[in-house]
């Protein structure tokens, strides 16, 4: 798939060559893709594929041993951390804080918090702000957590399985969120997932990968001008 009518643009996500190893054991294995300002991509693929370290390569939380990420033409790091909204995989929050009390919290931390955009979601995912974390069901914790990351002002936004354990109005008011965000700001978003069905519609960029490679790299619109679906076309790479 090819993007000419956005070529001249800084992509918002660049990954070029990207490598990984832990001891012998390859994770990534030259991965190159980019993701274009004002696209919502999916990192589509099974357990296991690295779509959790790829993530935090691209974050800045971990070096690859080779290639180079650029967010926005700067080189991914220290000095992009403040620029990046990362939902971590299995993350969790302070659970003796209310949810009131993390985003206070969270306010203090992050210099580019938005409180009006805050607000908004609050209300837009219901969260209980009374509420201790650690009574909070799974579903309710990830509204919380994807709040926290779209309060931001963070041109790049990650988000890692952000359905895994939630349930379908959850999901639904999660999905609503990131189109909602997405036509507000000429941002970058970059979903891991498994869940192909849950996500086709919300995808302008889908990106395979599969034992730490790219297995696939579309356009949706191209796909479905093409005849197929995102649903198949993972099909064909994983099957």
């Amino acid at each position: 798939m090819t993007m000419s009518n956005q070529t001249l643009k800084t992509p918002a996500i660049d990954c070029v060559g990207i490598d990984f190893s832990v001891g012998k054991k390859t994770i990534l294995s030259s991965i190159t893709f980019s993701v274009q300002p004002g696209e919502i991509a999916g990192l589509l693929g099974p357990n296991g594929a690295g779509k959790s370290t790829l993530l935090r390569i691209i974050g800045g939380i971990a070096p690859p041993n080779q290639g180079h990420v650029n967010l926005f033409g700067k080189r991914a790091g220290v000095s992009t951390l403040a620029d990046t909204a990362l939902l971590p995989d299995r993350g969790k929050l302070p659970a003796w804080l209310t949810c009131s009390e993390w985003i206070g919290y969270a306010e203090r931390i992050y210099p580019d918090w938005d409180r009006h955009r805050a607000d908004e979601l609050t209300e837009s995912l219901e969260i209980k702000l009374d509420s201790k974390i650690m009574f909070l069901s799974r579903g309710e914790e990830a509204r919380l957590q994807l709040m926290t990351c779209l309060a931001r002002k963070a041109r790049v936004v990650l988000l890692d399985e952000p359905f895994a354990g939630v349930d379908l109005v959850s999901r639904r008011r999660i999905v609503n969120s990131v189109v909602k965000e997405l036509a507000e700001n000429n941002r970058g978003f970059l979903i891991a997932t498994h869940d192909v069905l849950e996500m086709e519609n919300l995808f302008d960029r889908v990106i395979l990968i599969g034992q730490g490679q790219i297995k696939g790299d579309g356009l949706v619109e191209n796909l479905r001008e093409q005849g197929t679906s995102v649903e198949k076309y993972y099909r064909e790479a994983f099957e």
